[in-house]
């Protein structure tokens, strides 16, 4: 009976831990244009009704717990949308949150307007980012190349020993404008001594071969492989991005107008590819548009992803293969030419661009405005809702919920694949505003509304309009009601 007690208790712990989720992470407070930054817990809490209680631990505020919170669920994605009174230690206040979740991470934005005040807690962190995209971690043990980034140092192949002598890949400290940190990546374009052929500057996140002298042999090239046992040449990729952004600096040693760096990203399901090709891959799901690179100082470039001329190899987004290179065609170029990396950043887009109530536009609809005021007689219907929603991976969420006046707040969200990006649109909901006092809802004031609402007040039992009932506007139904209600019959003030 003891083991039996026991092994119920545990399951019933069991139960109650999943129901509970704690996030631990960064906030960021904005308190009336003074910035705080601390460690903090937000837990979910799931309640026997389907609602679900969400616990903040925040600076300034203490412990503010919002209660009977909605929330809707989507490929992964859930996501909490509420406004509520919120005890804090600074006394109660009109708390707003909007907070999403996926794979245990969390992001979430609060605001309580009535302190000038914003927050933003994020748990996701570098997760779908590039590992050491802002150049800033290097390797001295081995090879003195950037952390998770390759060049010939790192490179296999029979000629790969010579190849390091020839082109090169280093860290500068020639940074893009604005940046916070001391150091760049810079590979560097050299000579084949005796032959004279330009072994070009690289780096990839995954694998360079240096396997033949003949600079277009395919048995040059950088590779990557799920499959190779390590992960240090391997980019896992958990989402697909929008925009692959890079800051870039490109010098010659010899000025040659037809000579162009290139960059190179491909996305694809992470088993074995090569660049350049030795043959048909059909494993790629998507590419970057471009990245063909003039002559030029620091700039930005911003390059878009084509998925759908790759859709038809059915392939997963697994992996993310990104190479730079001195120049685009194998053994062209000329000594000392030169590319500067900093600051990758992968763009998952999150927008609403279109919000349509049965098909149609919402009236006065404004991406900047994010509240709508609607009149609909009953309960509103979710799937009347619909958006046009802008990014490849980015999620819709719906839901609804009755407020105690009668009135229903829909909130329509979408979610950027890593939970960066996000919008929150709230649409109220009311019925029509009805004739005050016209209890039995003939629209008229008559003697039957009064004995209606006494009805009402006696027994409960009587259906009546309970807004146009509120005659004396407190919100409730009392006595006070009846009174005024006589009266506008008395005077006529109706």
């Amino acid at each position: 009976m003891k083991k039996l007690l026991l092994t119920i208790c545990l399951a019933v712990t069991a139960v109650l831990a999943l129901q509970a989720e704690t996030y631990s992470g960064n906030i960021v407070v904005n308190r009336n244009g003074q910035i705080n930054n601390a460690m903090v817990t937000v837990t979910v809490t799931q309640g026997d009704n389907g609602l679900n209680t969400l616990t903040l631990q925040v600076p300034y505020f203490g412990t503010m717990v919002m209660t009977d919170v909605h929330s809707a669920y989507r490929k992964g994605v859930t996501v909490y949308s509420a406004e509520r009174d919120v005890a804090t230690n600074l006394g109660t206040m009109r708390t707003i949150v909007f907070a999403r979740t996926i794979d245990g991470m969390m992001a979430a934005d609060v605001a309580i307007p009535a302190q000038n005040t914003t927050m933003w807690f994020n748990t996701v962190g570098d997760h779908f980012q590039l590992p050491n995209s802002d150049m800033e971690d290097w390797n001295s043990s081995y090879d003195n190349e950037p952390n998770r980034w390759h060049g010939f140092k790192s490179a296999g192949g029979t000629y790969a020993p010579a190849s390091a002598s020839f082109a090169s890949l280093g860290s500068s400290t020639d940074v893009r404008p604005g940046s916070n940190g001391t150091h760049s990546a810079v590979m560097t374009a050299g000579q084949v001594p005796l032959i004279g052929t330009i072994a070009n500057g690289t780096m990839t996140n995954g694998k360079l071969m240096a396997g033949s002298y003949t600079a277009a042999s395919t048995l040059n090239h950088a590779e990557m492989d799920m499959a190779n046992g390590t992960d240090d040449f391997y980019m896992a990729l958990y989402a697909k991005p929008d925009k692959f952004n890079v800051w870039l600096k490109y010098t010659q040693g010899t000025a040659n107008a037809n000579n162009k760096a290139s960059v190179s990203v491909k996305t694809f399901d992470g088993t074995y590819y090569q660049e350049p090709v030795d043959k048909t891959y059909t494993n790629l799901s998507g590419s970057i548009v471009g990245g063909v690179i003039p002559v030029c100082d620091w700039t930005q470039y911003s390059f878009d992803f084509d998925y759908d001329s790759y859709a038809a190899n059915g392939a997963a987004t697994n992996a993310i293969f990104v190479t730079f290179s001195t120049n685009g065609n194998p053994g062209t170029g000329s000594k000392n030419d030169a590319v500067y990396v900093d600051d990758m950043e992968l763009v998952y887009l999150g927008n609403i661009t279109d919000l349509r109530y049965q098909g149609t536009t919402i009236a006065g609809w404004d991406p900047a405005v994010t509240t709508y005021n609607m009149e609909m007689a009953g309960e509103p219907n979710l799937d009347d809702f619909d958006a046009t929603i802008e990014g490849v991976s980015a999620v819709l969420t719906k839901s609804m919920e009755q407020n105690a006046d009668g009135s229903y707040r829909i909130a329509i969200s979408v979610v950027s694949a890593d939970l960066q990006n996000a919008a929150c649109y709230i649409i109220n909901v009311t019925a029509p505003a009805g004739l005050k006092g016209d209890v039995d809802n003939d629209n008229k004031l008559s003697i039957s509304d009064v004995t209606a609402l006494i009805n009402y007040l006696l027994s409960h039992n009587t259906a009546i309009n309970l807004q146009n009932a509120d005659v004396d506007g407190d919100t409730k139904i009392g006595i006070s009601d009846v009174t005024g209600l006589i009266n506008m019959l008395l005077t006529g003030s109706h």
